[in-house]
């Protein structure tokens, strides 16, 4: 699951939320709520659900992209409902891709796909992660990240 579309807010009636949505949310959670089953986890701070606008890899960020367009195409309706539901205070997009081995990493939302998310006011966002084999050189990144911060 490489691409959520996340509605949140404090006190949106999440049962009215799903009911809307166009598919079947992947997570409901409900403020005060744990986030798990695990003895210690921690608490939502807020109310929601959360579904899969993309199934694309993590490097195939254009299909994401592709596949979101298509997605809210078709949805629009039901996601205006969503987004205009009283007690919903933020929608967005959270796409999740590779980090790649560069020293700067560049990523572009395109024209086409800002035009479908603007009128339905969800937001954008890009989550990296670092790629298996680059999970092990991770710290190595940070230190000659750390190393040329304090040069400068």
């Amino acid at each position: 699951m490489s691409c959520v579309l996340s509605f949140t807010g404090d006190d949106v009636d999440v049962e009215v939320l799903a009911a809307l949505c166009p598919v079947n949310p992947h997570v409901i959670f409900r403020k005060g709520e744990a986030r798990s089953n695990r003895p210690n986890a921690r608490r939502s701070v807020t109310s929601g659900l959360s579904f899969v606008a993309s199934e694309a890899n993590f490097d195939d960020f254009a299909t994401q992209k592709e596949d979101v367009i298509a997605f809210l195409s078709a949805h629009s309706e039901a996601l205006t409902k969503m987004r205009e539901l009283p007690g919903v205070e933020g929608a967005v997009i959270d796409f999740a891709i590779n980090m790649r081995n560069v020293i700067f990493q560049f990523d572009r939302f395109e024209a086409n796909l800002i035009a479908v998310v603007a009128p339905l006011r969800i937001d954008l966002e890009l989550s990296q992660y670092p790629a298996a084999t680059k999970s092990k050189r991770l710290k190595q990144y940070r230190r000659v990240l750390r190393k040329n911060s304090q040069c400068a």
